[in-house]
């Protein structure tokens, strides 16, 4: 697998059967990276242990600089850096992805790639095996050769998500925004994450939609996520004339979901009344 390959969008959100939404979302998000050296899996989904401990990053000869670790925020208190990873039950996978890392670190320093990529790649090779520390560590390598490309925050973003320190996960998606603002995908990320992790933190959603509006107007990928946070929150008129922009903005596409989605979201305004 390529090491900028990732599984960016999380499931089970609000509406999850609203086909056509979850389609669009596909599309802006799970689009590869240029060609980069094989074999290092997306970042890792698992639930977290806890045990004691902050690793110290390092400083990396690749790199040439000392490595200063993406900052914890402070709401988040983190207990553990190990976590039962992807590939903790299958020993091939777990085989694959250590050798994974032994292969990409004697690439560091080559020239033959881009030792950020290779850093990025060797993070998400620990986040599967549920090694924390080294994920940290090895973003924050990668963040430090290249700290204006906003692939290893965003990885970085659902690493933090994994491992409970949400308030840092959302510092980091923010910081893929902020560095890449003409990044679709970044602020899909961001938007997926918050409304799922924060969905009543209005101030917050309502920043982050600020900030993709700004950049790329009214799209359909992220009006899809406002009207599924507006509909959590039960802002249903509001939910309404979001998926009917939605629609607007999708001449030829099925939209019968999306129909199905409105007459839905009536229903329940009616009912109210």
């Amino acid at each position: 697998m390529d090491i900028n390959k990732r599984q960016l969008l999380w499931a089970g959100i609000i509406l999850a059967g609203i086909v056509l939404a979850m389609v669009w979302l596909s599309k802006y998000v799970n689009t590869p990276e240029a060609a980069l050296p094989p074999g290092a899996p997306g970042v890792a989904t698992s639930t977290v242990r806890e045990t004691p401990s902050s690793p110290s990053v390092a400083t990396s000869t690749s790199v040439g600089a000392s490595v200063r670790p993406f900052p914890i925020n402070p709401a988040d208190r983190i207990v553990s850096w190990g976590f039962a990873g992807p590939y903790a039950a299958d020993k091939a996978l777990v085989a694959q992805a250590n050798a994974d890392v032994s292969r990409l670190s004697g690439l560091i320093g080559s020239g033959k790639y881009d030792d950020y990529d290779i850093y990025d790649g060797i993070a998400n090779d620990y986040a599967n095996l549920g090694n924390g520390a080294e994920a940290y560590r090895n973003y924050d390598r990668a963040i430090a050769i290249h700290p204006a490309k906003g692939l290893a925050y965003a990885n970085l973003g659902h690493f933090f998500s994994l491992l409970g320190a949400y308030y840092t996960a959302a510092d980091a998606y923010a910081k893929a925004v902020a560095v890449e603002p003409a990044m679709l995908e970044y602020h899909l990320e961001r938007l997926t994450y918050l409304t799922a992790q924060f969905p009543d933190d209005t101030a917050r959603i309502t920043s982050a939609l600020s900030d993709a509006s700004k950049q790329f107007g009214d799209t359909a990928p992220v009006l899809a996520i406002e009207a599924r946070w507006l509909t959590s929150v039960g802002r249903y008129a509001d939910a309404i004339k979001a998926w009917q922009t939605v629609k607007t903005l999708s001449p030829g596409q099925d939209v019968a979901p999306v129909n199905a989605a409105i007459a839905s979201l009536q229903a329940k305004l009616q009912a109210q009344q």
